[in-house]
Protein backbone atom coordinates (compact mmCIF):
# COMPACT_ATOMS: atom_id res chain seq x y z
CA UNK A 1 0.00 0.00 0.00
CA UNK A 2 2.73 2.05 0.46
CA UNK A 3 4.07 1.87 -3.03
CA UNK A 4 2.40 3.43 -5.95
CA UNK A 5 1.69 -0.11 -7.66
CA UNK A 6 0.45 -1.35 -4.50
CA UNK A 7 -2.23 1.03 -3.85
CA UNK A 8 -3.04 0.28 -7.93
CA UNK A 9 -3.56 -3.58 -7.60
CA UNK A 10 -6.07 -2.17 -4.54
CA UNK A 11 -7.78 -0.10 -6.28
CA UNK A 12 -8.28 -2.52 -9.38
CA UNK A 13 -9.66 -5.20 -6.35
CA UNK A 14 -12.08 -2.33 -5.13
CA UNK A 15 -13.52 -2.14 -8.62
CA UNK A 16 -15.95 -4.86 -7.88
CA UNK A 17 -15.59 -5.55 -4.17
CA UNK A 18 -18.67 -5.21 -2.32
CA UNK A 19 -17.21 -3.94 1.62
CA UNK A 20 -13.95 -2.48 1.98
CA UNK A 21 -13.16 -2.83 6.16
CA UNK A 22 -10.14 -1.09 7.58
CA UNK A 23 -8.75 0.22 10.66
CA UNK A 24 -6.50 2.82 10.47
CA UNK A 25 -6.01 5.82 12.49
CA UNK A 26 -8.81 8.66 10.86
CA UNK A 27 -7.39 10.24 7.82
CA UNK A 28 -4.57 7.56 7.33
CA UNK A 29 -5.75 6.17 3.95
CA UNK A 30 -6.15 9.66 2.40
CA UNK A 31 -2.66 10.12 1.38
CA UNK A 32 -2.75 7.07 -0.11
CA UNK A 33 -6.27 7.88 -2.31
CA UNK A 34 -8.02 5.23 0.07
CA UNK A 35 -10.62 6.95 2.02
CA UNK A 36 -14.09 7.12 1.20
CA UNK A 37 -13.98 9.71 -1.01
CA UNK A 38 -11.35 7.83 -2.92
CA UNK A 39 -12.59 4.61 -3.29
CA UNK A 40 -16.27 5.80 -4.07
CA UNK A 41 -14.44 7.24 -7.72
CA UNK A 42 -13.57 3.64 -7.80
CA UNK A 43 -16.55 2.04 -7.07
CA UNK A 44 -19.67 3.98 -6.25
CA UNK A 45 -21.57 1.48 -5.16
CA UNK A 46 -18.97 -0.07 -2.11
CA UNK A 47 -19.47 -0.20 1.41
CA UNK A 48 -17.14 1.43 3.24
CA UNK A 49 -16.21 0.84 6.91
CA UNK A 50 -13.93 2.21 9.01
CA UNK A 51 -13.40 0.57 12.22
CA UNK A 52 -11.48 3.17 15.04
CA UNK A 53 -11.30 3.68 19.04
CA UNK A 54 -13.18 6.75 19.07
CA UNK A 55 -14.39 7.51 15.72
CA UNK A 56 -13.10 9.75 12.58
CA UNK A 57 -13.15 12.81 15.04
CA UNK A 58 -10.61 10.94 17.12
CA UNK A 59 -6.84 10.31 16.89
CA UNK A 60 -6.37 8.81 20.42
CA UNK A 61 -4.89 5.56 20.48
CA UNK A 62 -7.64 3.01 22.02
CA UNK A 63 -7.37 -0.48 24.32
CA UNK A 64 -10.04 -1.88 25.22
CA UNK A 65 -9.49 -1.26 29.07
CA UNK A 66 -9.38 2.53 28.19
CA UNK A 67 -12.45 2.45 26.09
CA UNK A 68 -14.57 0.88 28.68
CA UNK A 69 -13.17 3.22 31.45
CA UNK A 70 -14.18 6.54 29.41
CA UNK A 71 -17.75 4.84 28.65
CA UNK A 72 -18.45 4.12 32.06
CA UNK A 73 -18.59 0.04 30.95
CA UNK A 74 -16.16 -1.23 33.65
CA UNK A 75 -18.04 1.35 37.01
CA UNK A 76 -20.56 -0.90 38.37
CA UNK A 77 -22.14 2.10 40.95
CA UNK A 78 -22.24 5.61 41.87
CA UNK A 79 -19.54 4.78 44.58
CA UNK A 80 -16.62 4.54 41.55
CA UNK A 81 -16.56 0.75 42.76
CA UNK A 82 -15.15 -1.38 39.14
CA UNK A 83 -14.67 -4.27 37.27
CA UNK A 84 -12.37 -5.94 34.77
CA UNK A 85 -14.24 -8.16 32.43
CA UNK A 86 -12.09 -10.49 31.13
CA UNK A 87 -13.89 -10.16 27.73
CA UNK A 88 -12.79 -7.36 25.01
CA UNK A 89 -16.39 -5.77 25.28
CA UNK A 90 -15.75 -2.71 23.62
CA UNK A 91 -13.84 -4.26 20.49
CA UNK A 92 -16.08 -7.33 19.84
CA UNK A 93 -19.15 -5.28 20.55
CA UNK A 94 -18.22 -3.08 17.75
CA UNK A 95 -16.82 -5.82 15.81
CA UNK A 96 -20.67 -7.24 15.97
CA UNK A 97 -22.07 -4.01 15.15
CA UNK A 98 -19.53 -3.20 12.00
CA UNK A 99 -20.78 -7.11 10.77
CA UNK A 100 -25.11 -5.95 11.56
CA UNK A 101 -24.39 -2.32 9.84
CA UNK A 102 -22.38 -3.72 6.75
CA UNK A 103 -25.17 -6.56 6.29
CA UNK A 104 -28.15 -3.99 6.19
CA UNK A 105 -26.17 -1.86 4.20
CA UNK A 106 -25.63 -4.35 1.63
CA UNK A 107 -29.55 -5.28 1.45
CA UNK A 108 -30.05 -1.41 1.18
CA UNK A 109 -27.59 -1.10 -1.83
CA UNK A 110 -29.55 -4.03 -3.30
CA UNK A 111 -33.18 -1.90 -3.27
CA UNK A 112 -31.57 1.50 -3.75
CA UNK A 113 -27.94 0.92 -5.47
CA UNK A 114 -26.08 3.15 -3.21
CA UNK A 115 -23.21 2.62 -0.72
CA UNK A 116 -22.31 3.94 2.58
CA UNK A 117 -19.97 5.24 4.55
CA UNK A 118 -19.87 3.23 8.41
CA UNK A 119 -17.98 5.02 10.93
CA UNK A 120 -18.07 2.54 13.44
CA UNK A 121 -15.99 2.89 17.17
CA UNK A 122 -15.71 0.91 20.06
CA UNK A 123 -15.76 4.10 22.66
CA UNK A 124 -19.79 4.57 20.48
CA UNK A 125 -20.14 0.78 20.79
CA UNK A 126 -19.52 0.54 24.72
CA UNK A 127 -21.58 3.20 25.34
CA UNK A 128 -24.16 1.95 23.55
CA UNK A 129 -24.02 -1.23 26.02
CA UNK A 130 -25.10 1.39 28.58
CA UNK A 131 -28.27 2.17 27.60
CA UNK A 132 -30.51 0.86 31.18
CA UNK A 133 -27.91 2.79 33.00
CA UNK A 134 -28.72 6.33 30.51
CA UNK A 135 -32.42 5.74 30.75
CA UNK A 136 -31.87 5.13 34.24
CA UNK A 137 -29.79 7.99 35.17
CA UNK A 138 -32.41 10.61 33.37
CA UNK A 139 -35.60 8.88 34.21
CA UNK A 140 -34.65 9.01 37.94
CA UNK A 141 -33.55 12.57 36.86
CA UNK A 142 -37.24 13.48 36.57
CA UNK A 143 -38.84 11.82 38.86
CA UNK A 144 -36.00 13.13 41.62
CA UNK A 145 -35.37 9.80 42.84
CA UNK A 146 -32.14 7.85 43.33
CA UNK A 147 -30.57 6.20 40.11
CA UNK A 148 -30.72 2.35 39.98
CA UNK A 149 -27.53 1.31 40.09
CA UNK A 150 -26.07 -1.97 39.10
CA UNK A 151 -25.40 -2.90 42.40
CA UNK A 152 -27.84 -3.56 44.91
CA UNK A 153 -28.71 -5.48 47.86
CA UNK A 154 -30.60 -7.98 45.67
CA UNK A 155 -28.74 -7.56 42.52
CA UNK A 156 -24.77 -8.19 43.36
CA UNK A 157 -21.78 -10.61 43.97
CA UNK A 158 -21.50 -12.04 46.94
CA UNK A 159 -18.28 -13.70 48.48
CA UNK A 160 -18.48 -17.60 49.96
CA UNK A 161 -17.00 -19.26 53.00
CA UNK A 162 -14.62 -20.89 50.81
CA UNK A 163 -13.59 -17.29 49.01
CA UNK A 164 -15.25 -18.32 45.88
CA UNK A 165 -18.54 -16.35 44.30
CA UNK A 166 -22.19 -16.66 43.96
CA UNK A 167 -24.57 -14.41 41.99
CA UNK A 168 -27.57 -12.68 43.02
CA UNK A 169 -30.19 -11.52 40.66
CA UNK A 170 -33.68 -11.45 42.21
CA UNK A 171 -35.33 -8.61 40.76
CA UNK A 172 -38.53 -10.29 40.59
CA UNK A 173 -40.15 -10.46 44.43
CA UNK A 174 -40.79 -14.21 43.84
CA UNK A 175 -37.10 -14.62 43.57
CA UNK A 176 -36.28 -12.31 46.66
CA UNK A 177 -38.70 -14.26 48.69
CA UNK A 178 -37.06 -17.44 47.95
CA UNK A 179 -33.29 -16.28 48.51
CA UNK A 180 -34.75 -15.02 51.93
CA UNK A 181 -36.05 -18.45 52.61
CA UNK A 182 -32.90 -20.13 51.34
CA UNK A 183 -30.55 -18.05 53.59
CA UNK A 184 -32.00 -18.33 56.19
CA UNK A 185 -32.89 -14.49 56.92
CA UNK A 186 -36.75 -13.97 56.79
CA UNK A 187 -36.09 -10.64 59.04
CA UNK A 188 -35.39 -8.99 55.17
CA UNK A 189 -38.21 -10.64 53.36
CA UNK A 190 -40.58 -7.18 53.15
CA UNK A 191 -37.28 -4.82 52.53
CA UNK A 192 -36.23 -5.51 48.86
CA UNK A 193 -36.95 -1.98 48.20
CA UNK A 194 -35.23 -0.63 51.23
CA UNK A 195 -33.02 1.57 49.29
CA UNK A 196 -32.40 3.65 52.46
CA UNK A 197 -30.71 1.14 54.08
CA UNK A 198 -29.05 -0.48 51.44
CA UNK A 199 -25.61 -0.65 53.01
CA UNK A 200 -27.22 -2.63 55.70
CA UNK A 201 -28.75 -5.14 53.37
CA UNK A 202 -26.14 -5.99 51.76
CA UNK A 203 -24.57 -6.27 54.47
CA UNK A 204 -27.26 -9.14 55.57
CA UNK A 205 -26.92 -10.81 52.25
CA UNK A 206 -23.65 -11.30 52.40
CA UNK A 207 -23.12 -12.00 55.78
CA UNK A 208 -25.64 -14.97 55.46
CA UNK A 209 -23.82 -16.17 51.76
CA UNK A 210 -20.50 -15.91 53.52
CA UNK A 211 -21.50 -18.33 55.99
CA UNK A 212 -21.34 -21.47 53.47
CA UNK A 213 -19.02 -22.39 50.78
CA UNK A 214 -20.22 -22.11 47.71
CA UNK A 215 -20.54 -26.13 46.81
CA UNK A 216 -22.61 -25.98 50.20
CA UNK A 217 -24.69 -23.34 48.38
CA UNK A 218 -25.30 -25.06 45.05
CA UNK A 219 -25.72 -28.59 46.97
CA UNK A 220 -28.95 -26.63 48.73
CA UNK A 221 -30.11 -25.19 45.99
CA UNK A 222 -29.63 -28.59 43.57
CA UNK A 223 -32.02 -27.81 40.53
CA UNK A 224 -34.02 -25.08 41.70
CA UNK A 225 -33.68 -21.83 39.19
CA UNK A 226 -34.22 -18.40 41.15
CA UNK A 227 -31.35 -16.24 39.92
CA UNK A 228 -29.33 -17.69 43.39
CA UNK A 229 -26.06 -19.26 40.97
CA UNK A 230 -22.19 -19.33 40.95
CA UNK A 231 -19.53 -17.06 39.47
CA UNK A 232 -16.99 -20.13 37.48
CA UNK A 233 -13.73 -19.80 35.49
CA UNK A 234 -13.55 -20.22 32.18
CA UNK A 235 -12.41 -24.65 32.47
CA UNK A 236 -15.75 -25.07 34.80
CA UNK A 237 -17.64 -22.58 32.37
CA UNK A 238 -16.83 -25.28 28.95
CA UNK A 239 -17.28 -28.64 31.24
CA UNK A 240 -21.14 -26.94 31.68
CA UNK A 241 -24.12 -28.62 31.00
CA UNK A 242 -25.42 -25.18 29.40
CA UNK A 243 -22.28 -25.52 27.05
CA UNK A 244 -22.60 -28.97 25.80
CA UNK A 245 -26.49 -28.34 25.10
CA UNK A 246 -25.95 -25.02 23.19
CA UNK A 247 -23.02 -26.71 21.26
CA UNK A 248 -20.54 -24.07 22.04
CA UNK A 249 -17.44 -25.73 22.45
CA UNK A 250 -16.93 -28.10 19.03
CA UNK A 251 -13.63 -31.05 18.97
CA UNK A 252 -11.76 -31.08 15.76
CA UNK A 253 -9.47 -34.00 15.04
CA UNK A 254 -5.65 -32.14 13.83
CA UNK A 255 -3.23 -35.05 12.11
CA UNK A 256 -0.38 -32.97 13.58
CA UNK A 257 -1.91 -31.69 16.98
CA UNK A 258 -4.81 -33.98 17.39
CA UNK A 259 -7.96 -32.95 19.48
CA UNK A 260 -8.55 -28.95 19.40
CA UNK A 261 -11.43 -27.14 21.13
CA UNK A 262 -13.13 -24.74 19.24
CA UNK A 263 -16.07 -21.81 20.11
CA UNK A 264 -19.46 -22.86 18.43
CA UNK A 265 -21.20 -20.31 16.92
CA UNK A 266 -23.59 -18.25 19.19
CA UNK A 267 -26.99 -18.29 17.26
CA UNK A 268 -28.29 -22.03 16.29
CA UNK A 269 -29.45 -21.64 12.79
CA UNK A 270 -32.52 -23.70 11.75
CA UNK A 271 -31.01 -26.18 8.39
CA UNK A 272 -27.72 -24.99 9.15
CA UNK A 273 -24.66 -26.24 11.46
CA UNK A 274 -21.52 -24.09 10.95
CA UNK A 275 -18.60 -26.26 11.76
CA UNK A 276 -14.44 -25.12 12.73
CA UNK A 277 -12.89 -25.66 8.78
CA UNK A 278 -9.17 -26.01 10.30
CA UNK A 279 -7.18 -24.84 12.71
CA UNK A 280 -4.98 -21.50 12.66
CA UNK A 281 -2.12 -21.10 10.86
CA UNK A 282 1.07 -20.89 12.98
CA UNK A 283 3.65 -18.03 12.28
CA UNK A 284 4.70 -17.91 8.65
CA UNK A 285 2.34 -20.83 7.68
CA UNK A 286 1.14 -21.08 3.98
CA UNK A 287 3.64 -17.94 2.93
Amino acid sequence: MKKPEGVAKLKALLQDADVFLEGFRPGYLAQYGLDYEGVKKVNPGIVYASLTGFGQHSHMPAHDLNVIGLASLSAIDEGYGIALPDAQMSAITAATNAFATICMSLLNREKTGQGRYLDVSLYAAALNMKITGVAALYGCDIQKARPFSRVSHYYNVYRCKDGRYMTVGTIEPKFWRRLCEVLECPEILDRQFDFDHEDELIGIVGEHIAAKTQKEWLDIIGDEEFCFTPVLNLRETLATELTEKQRMLQKVQDPEYGELNYLGYPVKISGYDPQPVRRAQRLGEGE
